[in-house]
């Protein structure tokens, strides 16, 4: 059902605006932190959106982003393309260019994305259901990255509490030791609605997050949560943590 009936650009309206400042923030402090180190970076079921990447290029110049939904790949590259009918990131850009601290913010959007497009190397498929992750072909030259991220949407994650433990064992597979690991998104959902379907949730707890996290080999380095209102339900939660592979 999510593969076929995840649409991009619906996702990603919803995402347009203030968006969730609490990951915007948390993931800026992390990639100017001294936890941001290492030259190869790879986001894990990223969607359509290019915004993560628009922070992370400042750390980075060699990104590879990957996603399940030939949709959401399509619009990553007609972005990347500047297509006419390319989703306009404008405004995140314009909020992460604040956050560097540029005085033309419009100007700073703009050197941002050019930034970004520049350091995305490649737009892959991935599965996180299914061990290695990656396609056969791009394997070997994109698994043991130094800097791995995988973003909020895989918490709307689609999958039980047992199989969330499974994917993050498969994505933290791709990281080399020493590398880093980020993993961000929201807890205590059952369900997200987009359109006329609703798609399942990983409804994960945060000690369930955090056992998944260091079951996988992974040392918690970072841990930030913060009690949201979603939808009237009760007991929601964003997150965002940062472990590293001894």
């Amino acid at each position: 059902t999510f593969k076929n009936n995840f649409v991009g650009k619906s996702y990603a309206a919803k995402k347009k605006g203030p968006g969730n400042t609490f990951h915007q923030e948390e993931l800026y402090r992390i990639f100017q932190s001294d936890l941001a180190h290492g030259k190869t970076f790879l986001e894990v079921g990223v969607g359509p959106l290019v915004w993560y990447s628009f922070m992370s290029s400042k750390r980075f110049n060699d990104i590879v982003l990957s996603d399940l939904v030939e949709d959401n790949r399509k619009e990553l590259e007609k972005w990347l393309n500047k297509s006419e009918d390319a989703i306009d990131w404008t405004d995140r850009a314009e909020q992460v260019a604040a956050l560097e601290g540029y005085s033309d913010i419009k100007k700073g959007a703009s050197e941002i994305m050019e930034r970004t497009r520049s350091s995305i190397r490649k737009v892959v498929a991935c599965n996180v259901l299914e061990p290695g992750v990656l396609p056969e072909e791009h394997r070997e030259n994109l698994r043991r990255r130094s800097f791995l991220q995988l973003p909020g949407r895989l918490s709307y994650g689609l999958v039980p509490c047992s199989p969330f433990r499974s994917v993050v064992d498969n994505v933290g597979s791709l990281v080399k030791p020493g590398g880093l690991f980020l993993l961000g998104g929201i807890g205590g959902l059952k369900s997200f609605a987009m359109a006329s379907a609703d798609f399942n949730m990983a409804n994960v707890t945060e000690e369930v997050i955090k056992e998944a996290v260091t079951d996988a080999g992974f040392q918690l380095t970072l841990y930030r949560t913060k009690s949201i209102e979603f939808g009237g339900n009760a007991g929601v939660f964003s997150f965002i943590l940062a472990a590293r592979k001894p």
